[in-house]
């Protein structure tokens, strides 16, 4: 195939283009700037430097291709609503478009479990979960724009579909490991709740994985699908072995949940008074992504995709350990 990736600075994009290459796929990728490109254009890549928000320079990059992959988006706990919904809903809005004008055969979307998160604890929850009424971010509410948008798309002439990876980590990560791991060494990490809920999350190459399937499989046009790995884990059980395993050390102290979603509000209030710059300490969305459960059943994207993760936790751990312990750990973004 000839295909586009978008976002291939970024941390799952990378992984993807490394997969596609592997299967001998033409791999064409974006992103804002040549230097967030210069991996990509190191392993053979056509290259664009350019922003999703501009029509002109989305249909460029559509032109000629077969499927493409739109991992590029806004993740962040907190930002503007017009910044999130630009990136997020409208560059979409720009590919769904420049697909259909291009005659691209599918389009393989990336959301997150995210769109559908309520604040509430999630047990193997499958596809039927609804959108909620009320989003506790601006993240989880362009995020469940952008995929029923996609979901919408489906059909005459074009193929969509949307893939749910959640929390995903692994080598080369700059969010969470860099996140957890920089709070670890200022001794401001603080378990939130009383760290028995159980989260699925997804190594990097898994979540690579099911999205070269999904560009293929008969029956992904029109559905979305959770991604995850073999079986949830307790978040903080998982965080304290990350931590030890790179040598910094895990929480000590514990803030109930309710307390830790107040303070989140009363922050994110005083944040948007007073205009205050970058994000604050904790916001309700974290408070509740870190206290909540929030698991999701894989059986549609097994029986669908074919989709199995490839790479155990136990493997993807050691070989994320590894990669830290010996590249080091940046700054996150």
């Amino acid at each position: 195939m000839k295909t586009l990736v978008t976002g291939g600075g970024g941390f799952l994009a990378g992984h993807l283009i490394d997969r596609l290459l592997e299967k001998g796929h033409e791999v064409r990728t974006i992103d804002l700037t040549e230097a967030a490109l210069d991996r990509a254009a190191g392993l053979g890549c056509e290259t664009i430097a350019g922003d999703l928000r501009d029509t002109e320079t989305v249909s460029r990059a559509c032109d000629g291709i077969e499927v493409v992959f739109h991992v590029a988006a806004l993740a962040s706990p907190w930002g503007t609503r017009k910044a999130f919904w630009s990136i997020n809903v409208e560059a979409t809005d720009n590919i769904i478009r420049a697909c259909r004008e291009k005659g691209v055969r599918r389009m393989v979307h990336v959301s997150s479990p995210s769109a559908v998160f309520d604040g509430t604890d999630h047990y193997m929850a499958d596809e039927t979960l609804p959108y909620p009424k009320k989003f506790l971010s601006h993240y989880c509410e362009t995020k469940a724009v952008s995929e029923q948008r996609v979901l919408e798309a489906n059909g005459q002439g074009l193929e969509t579909a949307a893939l749910r990876p959640h929390v995903i980590w692994g080598p080369r990560d700059r969010n969470l490991v860099p996140r957890i791991a920089q709070r670890a060494k200022a001794g401001k990490i603080v378990q939130i709740g009383d760290g028995e809920n159980e989260v699925s999350t997804i190594y990097v190459e898994n979540g690579a994985d099911a999205l070269v399937l999904a560009a293929d499989a008969p029956a992904a046009p029109g559905n979305v699908y959770f991604i995850a790995g073999e079986k949830p884990v307790k978040l903080w059980g998982f965080l304290r072995r990350t931590l030890e395993g790179l040598g910094l050390p895990g929480p000590r102290r514990q803030i109930p949940y309710p307390v830790a979603f107040a303070a989140g509000a009363a922050m994110e209030a005083a944040w948007r008074t007073f205009n205050l710059k970058g994000e604050p300490t904790l916001t309700r969305y974290t408070a509740a992504e870190l206290a909540k459960s929030h698991s999701y059943s894989i059986a549609r994207a097994q029986k669908d995709l074919g989709y199995q993760p490839r790479v155990s936790d136990e493997e993807g751990l050691a070989r994320t350990l590894k990669y830290f312990n010996e590249k080091g750990i940046p700054d996150p973004p």
